[in-house]
């Protein structure tokens, strides 16, 4: 009686990611991830070198707080980079298989296309932000107000 009560241990085709899913993932996800912890990690660095014990220091008291933000900006950008790389390689595939397939699995193509192009517009939207944070703190010293 309990026997019958299980479920099918297979219905129907496997859930598991393929390559062409994790590329997009990566296209997806790698960008905001880089921007957030170059986020986090900068303004942690930043608070804690030069405002110990809520005082403000004119400098920071690590000497090294200046290049580990550049070396932090710069593997950050490298992953936003090689995210949006990714992201922009997979719109390039899909277009090149839309050119070539036929009416079938329109509806799965149709939500890869989706995802595939929100991925590109937010790679590209947090490269900028990469960007942009890397000359703001090349301009803006970390220990000196605005």
């Amino acid at each position: 009686m309990a026997g019958d009560m299980k479920p099918p241990l297979s219905v129907g085709p496997s859930c598991a990611p393929t390559g062409a899913m994790r590329r997009m993932l990566v296209g997806l996800l790698v960008p905001p991830c880089a921007w957030l912890a170059q986020m986090v990690i900068a303004e942690t660095l930043a608070a804690q070198s030069c405002y110990p014990f809520d005082q403000p220091l004119s400098s920071s008291a690590l000497p090294w707080m200046r290049p580990a933000l550049v070396a932090v900006s710069a593997l950050c950008l490298a992953a936003g980079v090689f995210g949006a790389l990714t992201a922009w390689r997979n719109v390039r595939r899909l277009e090149a298989e839309e050119g070539g397939s036929g009416a079938a699995g329109q509806k799965r193509s149709g939500l890869d296309a989706f995802l595939t192009r929100v991925a590109a517009m937010s790679s590209a939207l947090f490269l900028f932000a990469l960007v942009a944070t890397d000359i703001a703190l090349a301009f803006v010293s970390p220990c000196k107000w605005w």
